[in-house]
């Protein structure tokens, strides 16, 4: 985590000069500390959500359905449940992160991340109502093989590397 963030606080030191040339860095200011007063409460709740998942998950069902040894069983788990996350990364990644270090397998997580980004089932009703029904099937055609096919793999390197 040291990394990221050194690179935002970089980041953000840059902006705030090159705005502040303009006299636009309290506006900016302004603006950021509004957003995190707004997704603030979602993120504390997130987190305390993703450390009560990671001490409530009894071992043996992370050892039977998402572990490594689950193999493509938790491949298939991860897919579901990803497509059933209907939240933003600052509430799911916490929680994808506790399932992980429940013990997880890297090709379940893989699969569960791919599968918050390409399928979200909570955008369905407004995929249908925008695009219709074809688009929408076409679209979780391609999405569902996508996102085993990366578990998958994942799972490989994991068995490969570790």
């Amino acid at each position: 985590m040291l990394l990221p963030t050194l690179f935002f606080v970089i980041v953000a030191i840059v902006l705030i000069v090159l705005n502040s040339k303009k006299g636009r860095h309290r506006t900016g200011l302004k603006s950021g500390a509004k957003q995190l007063a707004a997704v603030l409460p979602v993120i504390l709740i997130a987190f305390m959500l993703a450390g009560m998942i990671e001490v409530i998950i009894p071992e043996e069902f992370v050892k039977q359905w998402l572990a490594r040894e689950a193999g493509f069983r938790g491949v298939i788990l991860g897919t579901i449940g990803g497509s059933l996350l209907a939240m933003g990364p600052y509430a799911s990644f916490p929680i994808i992160a506790s399932i992980f270090a429940a013990g997880a397998g890297l090709g379940t997580v893989v699969s569960l991340i791919f599968a918050w980004c390409l399928l979200g089932l909570s955008r369905l009703p407004y995929e249908l109502g925008f695009f219709g029904p074809r688009f929408a099937i076409a679209r979780l055609s391609l999405s569902v093989p996508f996102c085993l096919l990366a578990g998958v793999i994942a799972h490989v390197i994991e068995l490969i590397l570790y």
